[in-house]
């Protein structure tokens, strides 16, 4: 767990945009992964001032150090660290396959979880705990793995568990959702909602994937008080569904392709297959970050930096 370059990049983003820091908890005791220049380029690039990160940048750079006075530089005035145990030095031992006490619950102003929900088993629960601790008009914010990162956790996360989890029926709005593909460029993307699309948002790609989730906790209401349903499915069973928007609809489920792929199936079973598997790979731009309804590119890397 630890904040490395496009992590900080989103949280300085995030302070600057107005978001408070000022008591935060963070699921795992952070480390930092960033070399001293790397760390003065950031903080210049966003606004900051390299005062509070005095320590770090006075010192020779050690991959292990943790992340304390980086929060500083964020705004942070009490930062929790809770964990499963105490083994890297969480100030706050608890596991989040369990519910959270009532001294933790509408706590913080922003619930910072930097690689830990994929490696908790009881995902309802850890996600409800998140929820709970948030104080009303905080956040939570998440960078979790979305693409290429099998067999590092139990679970990898896609946009609709986000957006269905972080609902206004939960007290939230999701206001950030990016998906950031560490290749050699590291570029951002901005997430549509497949609500609002009217189509699932799938990928596959060739770098790891991660997502970067930003939420504002809008009222204090019970939690999952409605189980989230995946959005098409909900709209099927209500008999609701809709075409898409125009440049969203998979070019290949309009029927025509299903009903080649079936008559190849009896006569070329081989080259049958070999048409689906184009169907689901990032030759079909509909599953790739060339989908222009799903992913919109943010070059500058900057968020709202209204503030």
């Amino acid at each position: 767990m630890g904040i490395e370059t496009e992590t900080a990049r989103l949280l300085l983003a995030s302070a600057r945009s107005g978001v408070s820091f000022r008591r935060s908890v963070t699921l795992g005791r952070q480390s930092l992964f960033l070399g001293n220049n790397e760390l003065r380029g950031l903080l210049a690039e966003y606004g900051f001032t390299a005062e509070h990160c005095a320590k770090f940048l006075s010192t020779p750079y050690s991959k292990w150090k943790f992340s304390e006075e980086f929060w500083k530089t964020l705004g942070v005035e009490e930062l929790t660290t809770l964990d499963a145990s105490d083994f890297h030095g969480a100030n706050c031992v608890h596991d989040l396959n369990t519910p959270i006490p009532e001294s933790l619950k509408a706590r913080f102003d922003t619930v910072c979880d930097l690689g830990t929900l994929e490696h908790v088993f009881n995902v309802p629960v850890a996600f409800k705990n998140c929820l709970e601790m948030v104080a009303e008009g905080g956040h939570f914010i998440a960078v979790a793995p979305a693409n290429n990162q099998f067999g590092h956790g139990f679970f990898q996360f896609s946009p609709e568990m986000f957006y269905r989890v972080f609902n206004k029926a939960n007290g939230f709005e999701v206001e950030e959702m990016i998906a950031v593909e560490y290749g050699p460029r590291h570029r951002w993307y901005r997430v549509a909602d497949p609500v609002k699309i009217r189509a699932r948002v799938t990928l596959v790609n060739s770098y790891v994937l991660n997502l970067f989730v930003r939420a504002r906790r809008t009222r204090i209401v019970p939690i999952f008080a409605k189980i989230p349903q995946q959005s098409d499915a909900e709209e099927q069973w209500a008999g609701t569904a809709a075409p898409a928007q125009d440049g969203i609809v998979d070019r290949f489920a309009d029927g025509k392709f299903d009903r080649i792929k079936n008559i190849l199936l009896d006569l070329s079973p081989g080259f049958s297959r070999f048409l689906e598997a184009l169907r689901f790979s990032s030759l079909n731009r509909e599953w790739s970050l060339r989908n222009c309804g799903s992913f919109t590119p943010i070059p500058d890397k900057r968020l709202n930096r209204s503030k």
